[in-house]
């Protein structure tokens, strides 16, 4: 091309200035960084583009920051648009913190670090813990949550036994509440499955279902049973007991749950507890008349009043006592437990005694057997099996009552009684000797039985002398035979012919028993003291023995042991 004239040149400069003050047009390209839009002239005495357009003259559309205020320029590639401010980093506001987990939140609530958790030792974790919850430990304790149970501390001796029944995986389950302070220094934290107690006396026990609504009924930790010093404990028929400071639960899926405590525990304890004969408790303690209570078992009950003690009440013994209005009737309460000596049992109430003997069990109001037990006989038992009494009512009588007393396990109760009669001169006092059978007194003492005699052995376990024609009974004193029984053809003097005593119509001695008066083993034999002191058949006045009804004669040999004892004398002068 022909190089312009230098008129030519200020026309194109000022050209190139319009375009560039209008902006990149659509039809061409855009200018370059110098503002030209064609090659640099090489004639020496061209113009320079710094001559003709300077920054303070023509500012270059590229720098934005030169551009004057309104004007309109091309933006860098990838910068904002002209109307959004950039952004400055240092002073753009913080994203918001995320939200704390509900562990977290209970740990701040608590203090964190600084509060008694103490220092995180573990994550949280949201894996090991079962049934969707989480857990994280820290150094004094941890904190456990779940969607059901929330966000609750476990710490201390809680925490373990807590641990020893499975944690949150156990029976259990997960906490429900932090540890809630009680009396006595004590605290309690509720579970999904229950709840455990702590006391400094007693340390940490569980507590929950049927025994726990027990325990509740009771007052918890503040009622008579205090609190638990056991776990529960399994025992017989899928039951199981808890021990606390004032007593026991016990529950069975029989019997239920029910409290066991005081006097009446300790006495359900010596019949064997629940595997004793009682059996489990069915019901809690139930007040009674005077200040008393009863608490029924599976296999009867127990009863307590401040003037009796615990006894327990079972079988037909109970059975029969029911029949008289149990404590209200007129035995009142039982003094004793059921006494047995093999199939008789007996028990002893404040009003009397029930005696249980197969086919023969009967309610017996107390009478002189009783003073057997309480010391008010003036002569002594022995022990015997049996003790019977021959009480007349005043000297110089011989009617009499007679009392057979039946041993029971060390007890003495009143089998029968039925009229009798003794001497016909009635009964000398204590300590003088009745004399001759022809003055006709009857002595006054305690005498052992250890031999029968009759026309045939009714039964009776005494050695038993069968009497013949020949049987007498010496009443001859300084003689050898003096108080015993011979055999002789012949009846001499004061001798007694057994056999016909035994066949007159009166029949006395069809059936008898010796009592040892002034003979062995009670005592040496005493010359003219007295002899032929027997206890026989027939009611008439006799000459020093004691006479009974035939029925009841033999029913006294039937039931006799040797050694078995008769008290026998005046009412003032046997009991005081």
């Amino acid at each position: 091309m022909r190089p312009l004239r230098r008129g030519g040149w200020a026309a194109a400069l000022a050209l190139a200035a319009l375009i560039a003050a209008a902006g990149p047009s659509q039809a061409g390209p855009a200018p370059s960084p110098t503002g030209s839009a064609s090659p640099a002239p090489t004639s020496a005495d061209a113009p320079s583009a710094a001559a003709t357009a300077s920054p303070s003259a023509t500012p270059s559309p590229t720098d934005p920051a030169a551009a004057p205020a309104g004007t309109a320029s091309a933006a860098p590639t990838g910068a904002p648009p002209a109307s959004a401010p950039p952004t400055d980093p240092a002073t753009a506001p913080a994203p918001a913190p995320a939200p704390l987990s509900p562990i977290q939140a209970k740990y701040a609530a608590l203090g964190g670090a600084a509060g008694w958790l103490g220092a995180s030792v573990s994550a949280e974790d949201c894996a090991a813990p079962p049934a969707g919850g989480c857990a994280a430990v820290f150094r004094n304790g941890a904190v456990y949550w779940s969607a059901a149970s929330g966000a609750h501390t476990v710490g201390g001796a809680v925490r373990a036994r807590w641990a020893a029944a499975g944690a949150a995986g156990g029976l259990l389950g997960y906490p429900t509440t932090d540890e809630v302070p009680i009396r006595s220094g004590g605290v309690y934290q509720l579970y999904q499955g229950g709840a455990i107690y702590w006391s400094p006396a007693t340390g940490a026990h569980t507590s929950r279902g049927a025994v726990r609504a027990e325990y509740a009924a009771t007052g918890w930790e503040n009622g008579f049973l205090g609190y638990p010093t056991t776990d529960e404990v399994p025992i017989r028929s899928g039951g199981v007991y808890q021990l606390f400071q004032g007593g026991a639960i016990l529950w069975s899926p029989a019997s239920g749950a029910h409290t066991s405590g005081g006097a009446i525990r300790g006495a359900w304890a010596a019949t064997g507890y629940e595997n004793g004969p009682l059996g489990y408790p069915t019901t809690d303690e139930l007040p009674i008349r005077s200040g008393g209570v009863y608490q029924l078992y599976q296999g009867g009950a127990m009863y307590w009043s401040p003037g009796t003690g615990a006894r327990a009440s079972r079988g037909g013994i109970r059975a029969v006592w029911a029949g008289t209005g149990y404590e209200n009737g007129s035995l009142g309460y039982p003094v004793t437990n059921e006494l047995c000596s093999g199939s008789s049992c007996i028990q002893k109430f404040q009003g009397g005694t029930i005696t249980w003997i197969a086919g023969a069990t009967g309610v017996h109001p107390y009478n002189e057997c009783e003073s057997l037990n309480n010391g008010r006989s003036n002569y002594p038992s022995y022990g015997a099996s049996a003790v019977s009494f021959a009480i007349a009512e005043s000297y110089g009588s011989y009617r009499a009552t007679f009392v057979r007393c039946q041993n029971t396990a060390g007890v003495y109760w009143p089998d029968w009684s039925a009229g009798a009669t003794v001497g016909r001169s009635g009964f000398k006092p204590p300590g003088v000797a009745s004399g001759p059978t022809r003055y006709e007194y009857s002595p006054t003492g305690d005498y052992s039985v250890t031999q029968a005699f009759g026309l045939g052995n009714p039964g009776t376990a005494l050695p038993y002398q069968t009497l013949n024609p020949n049987s007498r009974w010496g009443g001859n004193p300084w003689s050898g035979t003096y108080n015993q029984y011979f055999e002789s053809s012949s009846w001499v003097g004061y001798d007694e012919n057994m056999w016909y005593f035994a066949t007159r119509s009166t029949h006395d001695y069809r059936q008898g028993a010796v009592l040892n008066y002034n003979r062995p083993p009670d005592a040496g034999i005493v010359q003219d003291a007295g002899f032929a002191i027997f206890l026989h058949e027939n009611t008439s006045p006799t000459a020093g023995c004691i006479a009974l009804p035939d029925w009841n004669l033999v029913d006294w040999l039937q039931k006799a042991r040797s050694g078995d004892r008769i008290i026998m004398g005046v009412r003032s002068a046997l009991f005081r």
